[in-house]
């Protein structure tokens, strides 16, 4: 069914749809009203309101499922109503419609009026590679761990880690600014360690502290990081708010690369009929929101992603989005030094491979352990 052509001004979004065959051109009429106007056709009046406010279905597709009953609708939104701006665009690209039942988003074809709103990450894959000067190979990165250890003994793994040249060491998401170790004091001694480490070694390492905080003071994080020559930043869009993400990154008094950490996300993606594809969530959006580096869980690890859901998540953030730079993907989750080599031959050179459990478990030379783990990134390289 092509009832209307898509505008290059419309953001055409990509729904999948659970519902009895009879139902499903009334479902899809219905979100394209629910989207927008939020009222029954038959109560508008204004002809202007339905020729450029009111969604268009422009097709549906039967896309099988078990009983036959799944469908993907391509619907149409004039871009101004995203109001080009990351939260009203939220609103609608799935606002009302998540309360309700068998509708996930599956893809989305944004209109280049609405792209040249945004400025999209501000190193990206070539920038951030320009900072390590580290042009051939994927990147190799850690995150310091666990949760309550000390600041002294964070630094150590710093120092350790940047020894055995690790190009970034992240914060674990969840070292916060806790009372028994405090965000500035950490930042100061991290980045004290990987500048004392490359002093030793000639080779830059950079330091990514989690500036995830409450609203009101998350921009003093960052302020105080940059001032403190951290490497980069890394933050929790889903915790902190996308918006906040865009304004960190599109501010240039914060001149850092960003690596996003996808907690609370799995929501959007833990089932099957309803929510929005990971790929959308932390592909394209968190692209569009100025994201250098999205960490998601690679396939085989503690989570349950495929590989084809890996391989299109690496696609949203690297294929051509207009001027947008493209993103590092950023495979983590419970993932296998001997597996390297395999990692590496599925996504190629262009990510950054995040490894904790398996690089501390190895043994207790930290810095070894590094050096293991670059070994196999150069030898695994395409």
């Amino acid at each position: 069914m092509d009832e209307h052509s898509r505008s290059d001004k419309s953001i055409t979004i990509t729904y999948a749809i659970t519902c009895p065959r009879e139902d499903i051109g009334t479902i899809s009429e219905n979100i394209a009203l629910e989207q927008t106007v939020e009222v029954p056709a038959a109560v508008i009046r204004d002809a202007r309101i339905f020729k450029d406010i009111v969604g268009k279905v422009l097709g549906i597709d039967e896309a099988g499922g078990p009983a036959g009953e799944r469908f993907n609708v391509r619907i149409a939104y004039s871009a101004i109503v995203s109001n080009f701006e990351i939260p009203q665009f939220l609103n609608l690209l799935y606002g009302n419609i998540s309360f309700k039942p068998g509708i996930k988003v599956i893809d989305i074809e944004f209109s280049d009026e609405f792209i040249q709103s945004f400025t999209g990450p501000r190193f990206g894959i070539e920038g951030t590679r320009k900072l390590l000067g580290v042009y051939d190979r994927p990147l190799v990165a850690t995150a310091l761990k666990p949760m309550g250890t000390s600041v002294e003994d964070l630094a150590e793994m710093c120092y350790r880690f940047a020894l055995g040249g690790i190009d970034i060491i992240k914060d674990d998401h969840g070292l916060v600014d806790f009372p028994f170790c405090r965000f500035e004091e950490r930042v100061a001694k991290c980045v004290q360690a990987v500048e004392s480490a490359q002093q030793k070694t000639g080779k830059r390492t950079m330091y990514f502290p989690n500036i995830t905080d409450r609203f009101d003071r998350i921009e003093r994080n960052a302020e105080f990081a940059v001032k403190s020559k951290a490497g980069g930043l890394l933050i929790s869009p889903f915790i902190t708010g996308l918006d906040c993400v865009r304004y960190i990154a599109g501010n240039a008094l914060f001149d850092l690369p960003i690596m996003s950490h996808p907690s609370l996300t799995g929501i959007f993606y833990s089932s099957p009929e309803c929510g929005i594809a990971p790929e959308i969530v932390i592909g394209k959006i968190f692209r569009l929101a100025g994201i250098d580096s999205s960490v998601y869980p690679n396939y085989g690890g503690r989570f349950s992603f495929s590989k084809d859901t890996c391989l299109s998540i690496a696609h949203s953030l690297t294929e051509g989005m207009a001027h947008i730079r493209s993103s590092f993907p950023t495979p983590a989750g419970g993932m296998e030094l001997e597996n390297i080599t395999e990692i590496v031959k599925f996504y190629g050179n262009d990510i950054i491979l995040l490894v904790g459990g398996s690089l501390y478990g190895r043994s207790d030379d930290l810095t070894a352990n590094a050096r293991y783990f670059c070994e196999k990134v150069k030898e695994a390289k395409q």
